[in-house]
């Protein structure tokens, strides 16, 4: 019988999770991640494989709590629509923190390595898609509630709201000044009614 690892898994995610995050998966090398989490390499590799089986752990890792927040948000909101609301404004409280700009992993990673990997760039696609989808699910809730009107799509809007998450994501990499976040913000909710900041 295998011996067991004698570590915290969720540690050694977390930890490598920073190292990925800062350089990417191709600037990541075996050292840096053996320094960042005191494991020597056969125990890296006893318990992930290879650095691209710790690679996709990671992603599994910050995308499931990514889903949960977003998941939290948008269930808190006092109406559907102020909970979109409510959900870019912690968005953009979020993204004005990130001062080293180091945006988003799965954006960061399909940016990276979508033309490379596809099994990565079908994994990271998924889990966007399911963000997406509880946009949508939300936008049609507030369209059954009379928050938004008959004729606005759900879906096209759902999409529009993400590609605006994408492109903020990215323009963080630039520092630009925080308030920048919020006029693109501003104007992703036009497409909304309700509230704007």
């Amino acid at each position: 019988m295998a011996r067991p690892a004698e570590f915290d898994r969720r540690d050694v995610l977390e930890k490598a999770m920073e190292v990925f995050w800062r350089t990417g998966f191709t600037g990541t090398s075996v050292t840096d991640l053996v320094k960042a989490t005191n494991l020597k390499p056969g125990s890296l590799y006893g318990a992930f494989q290879s650095k691209r089986g710790l690679f996709m752990e990671v992603i599994d890792t910050y995308a499931h709590c990514s889903l949960d927040r977003v998941a939290t948000c948008l269930s808190e909101g006092e109406t559907p629509l102020q909970a979109i609301h409510d959900f870019f404004e912690r968005f953009s409280n979020d993204i004005v923190l990130d001062e080293i700009g180091r945006g988003c992993l799965m954006v960061n990673t399909m940016l990276e390595l979508a033309t490379e990997d596809d099994e990565i760039r079908h994994k990271i696609t998924d889990y966007l898609l399911q963000v997406e989808n509880m946009f949508c699910s939300t936008l049609k809730k507030a369209q059954d509630a009379g928050e938004l009107p008959a004729d606005k799509d759900p879906e096209a809007i759902a999409k529009f709201l993400m590609t605006g998450i994408w492109g903020m994501r990215v323009l963080s990499s630039t520092r630009p000044d925080p308030q920048a976040y919020k006029e693109v913000i501003n104007n992703l909710l036009i497409t909304l009614p309700g509230r704007q900041h």
